[in-house]
């Protein structure tokens, strides 16, 4: 970092300085500054530059401020919102997953297996807002009225099985079950789902569940598990009378539920859609850094503060989550702003292999929920603030040399990854902010 504070402050114009609320609070003008949620970009709001590479080797889909599912192309960043207010959420930054399921929007298709019930395909409005929802029906019969698919399990692998769903108008709900052993004496884990309020009861086994409303009384449902053996059990959705309802019941013939976009996938959350036809379909990580004279024009080796919103799927993940890491593209040297596995926010330094860090000190992140917290660094004085608490500190850091990148949501190598998280901003100042500043950031 070569500009001076006095000379950035004067390139910039005074309203800006003014007007901007963290920089007040900061009393400095910061050298690099993401507004991912307020502008929907990659530019450096200080700079007025694009310093951040960002790759992704596939395409994607995240929620636009319409609230409609929308489709980024390959190496688009996707800017995500809430589904049924429109707000801008930030940068959505997720791991690879892939979607284990056939023709997730056709129901109607023989990858479907049906059980006392039929399929009228492209039938309502999806959550993408084009015609290719299905309604799902059950018969005129005292049965079971289910759809559903198998698939291959891997003992200890937690899995999510997640569908959109609607209901009809019908007094019907949503019964999603994950056997997640063989058939034969599998354990069925089962949630039920209210369709108009999205409230999740749990009828057997032991999984967690999720409900996500989206506009037009859509609702995502998700339910997950952990397999207990290596097998190919399945996914199935049953149409039921009520929340607690008899799994086997008299149909009308005539009632039922709309369903577009079935996912199931190895891991312990839902991820961004992934839409599938004849084959499993994997969506790629997305990667964003910055390097090279974009990483030196604003990083400080010797000192510097950063301040993060972020919201993740899951802060208690059992491994660390990097928000904002600069490295010499290794391990051994780096200053990382992360959120370990218990879930509390960190700050940690590695100099010649020698690792040290400091953790927030009043709780873990929430799921879901935008978190600020802000960490400054400077040999043997560091400081972290979570959500206006006073900063823990360390004494003992010893800060590294010669880094050359940052890399937002993962570490250098793409792992350690932000476990599908929206970064809403990301804020630097190329110094060592006094550690009431730092908590006054975080309020």
């Amino acid at each position: 970092m070569t500009t001076a504070l006095t000379a950035r402050r004067a390139i910039l114009a005074p309203g800006q300085w003014v007007r901007n609320e963290l920089w007040r609070r900061a009393r400095a003008v910061p050298s690099l500054d993401l507004r991912f949620a307020e502008s929907k970009s990659l530019v450096d709001a200080t700079t007025g530059q694009s310093l951040v590479t960002f790759t992704r080797a596939s395409s994607s889909t995240y929620v636009s401020s319409d609230g409609l599912i929308k489709t980024a192309t390959t190496n688009e960043p996707r800017f995500d919102h809430n589904p049924t207010t429109g707000e801008s959420l930030g940068l959505l930054v997720e791991e690879q997953r892939t979607n284990l399921l056939l023709r997730s929007e056709e129901f109607d298709n023989a990858s479907w297996v049906k059980s006392s019930s039929t399929a009228t395909a492209n039938s309502a409005v999806a959550p993408d807002g084009l015609t290719t929802a299905d309604t799902l029906v059950e018969v005129a019969a005292t049965a079971e009225h289910s759809f559903g698919q198998t698939f291959s399990v891997v003992s200890g692998t937690t899995y999510t099985f997640s569908v959109f769903a609607k209901s009809t108008g019908a007094s019907r709900a949503l019964k999603m079950r994950l056997t997640t052993t063989a058939w034969n004496g599998g354990v069925n884990n089962q949630v039920d789902f209210n369709l108009t309020t999205g409230s999740g009861t749990v009828q057997s086994g032991t999984p967690t569940f999720t409900a996500q409303q989206l506009n037009n009384g859509w609702w995502r449902f998700s339910i997950t598990s952990t397999a207990t053996a290596t097998g190919t059990p399945g996914g199935n959705l049953h149409i039921t009378q009520s929340v607690g309802g008899p799994i086997s019941y008299a149909g009308d013939g005539t009632s039922g539920i709309f369903l577009w976009g079935a996912q199931l996938e190895a891991g312990a959350f839902p991820t961004s859609y992934i839409p599938t036809t004849t084959a499993t379909v994997t969506r790629s990580a997305d990667v964003a850094s910055i390097t090279g004279t974009n990483f030196s024009s604003w990083y400080r080796q010797d000192e510097g503060t950063v301040f993060a919103d972020v919201a993740v799927a899951q802060p208690s993940s059992g491994a660390n989550q990097f928000v904002f890491r600069a490295s010499d593209n290794g391990y051994n040297n780096s200053v990382a702003w992360n959120i370990q596995a218990s879930g509390f926010a960190s700050i940690a330094t590695a100099a010649g292999g020698v690792f040290d860090g400091i953790a927030s000190s009043n709780s873990a992140l929430p799921a879901n929920v935008a978190a600020k917290f802000a960490a400054g660094y400077q040999s043997n004085n560091m400081a972290l603030s979570f959500s206006g608490v006073t900063p823990a500190i360390d004494t003992s850091a010893t800060m590294p040399t010669a880094l050359t990148r940052a890399d937002i949501g993962s570490d250098h190598a793409g792992v350690n990854r932000v476990r599908a998280g929206t970064i809403r901003r990301l804020t630097y100042w190329p110094q060592r902010l006094p550690n009431s500043t730092i908590q006054t950031l975080t309020q």
